[in-house]
């Protein structure tokens, strides 16, 4: 399938699932160049076309300032500093922000935060949109969204995990830390997971959208594709355990194939 016939496939699914009674939240799942947020903005658009008042949440507009991460790094592991495994978000902010949106008014507005990743750093709260009311649908994205501890039990540490957190102190810390992520996915009615063939896809896409956040932004994180596949390798026992055990639970499961979904 093309993109416009997976938002037209989601966007009929959430149309027929939405209430006058509460938002709907649907969980976009998927690693880094997925194809989350591309598809989110189209499933947006034409779910607000429908008529449906709908707003993304991304999980990376959650993360820990960097001054929170480098305590973290100090007190736990020095691999706490590297955002992006659970851990490294500010969850009760996400939550905050939820239970607002499912809770406002016409007259209320909600602050959506947001974070800079060329940067590093979380956007200025002043500088945070504001959403006016109670939307319908709420989207939830991000590259561990549906992700649960239990679906990494019994799993043996990859060849990175065992040269860089031997003792095993850093993974026991992020899935220690797992639960209030968990609360969060609770809420939603549906999940669908998008995934890569394999992870050096996930490296490849992720060195990708590198070099398009420097185009725009000037400020390069990654210098070379060996400096990413070094920070996704603190991604890739949970995102290799959500492959194998989300789809039992995501009513959508399609694999990216290019520009083709299967």
């Amino acid at each position: 399938m093309k993109i416009d016939q997976v938002i037209e496939m989601l966007a009929a699914h959430i149309g027929e699932a939405v209430t006058s009674t509460a938002p709907y939240l649907f969980g976009i799942s998927g690693g880094q160049g997925a194809g989350k947020s591309t598809l989110c903005d189209g499933l947006a658009a034409q779910l607000s076309a429908d008529g449906f008042k709908t707003i993304i949440l991304g999980l990376d507009d959650f993360y820990l300032p960097k001054s929170a991460r480098q305590k973290l790094a100090r007190d736990i592991s020095p691999l706490c500093a590297v955002r992006g495994v659970p851990g490294t978000h500010d969850v009760a902010l996400m939550r905050r922000t939820i239970d607002r949106l499912m809770q406002a008014e016409a007259t209320t507005q909600t602050p959506l935060p947001r974070f800079s990743k060329s940067h590093d750093e979380q956007v200025s709260e002043q500088d945070w949109p504001l959403e006016s009311g109670r939307p319908d649908v709420i989207l939830i994205e991000g590259w561990c969204v549906g992700g649960r501890a239990d679906f990494l039990q019994n799993t043996a540490p990859t060849a990175w995990e065992q040269a860089n957190d031997p003792h095993g102190i850093w993974k026991s810390w992020t899935l220690n830390h797992a639960a209030p992520y968990e609360a969060i996915w609770d809420l939603c009615a549906d999940f669908m997971l998008l995934r890569h063939s394999d992870f050096d896809a996930v490296i490849d896409s992720r060195w990708q959208q590198e070099q398009g956040n420097a185009a725009a932004s000037g400020v390069w994180q990654f210098a070379s594709r060996d400096e990413v596949a070094a920070f996704c390798a603190h991604y890739e026992s949970w995102t290799k355990a959500i492959w194998q055990h989300l789809p039992a639970r995501a009513r959508f499961n399609l694999r990216r194939d290019g520009t083709d979904y299967q």
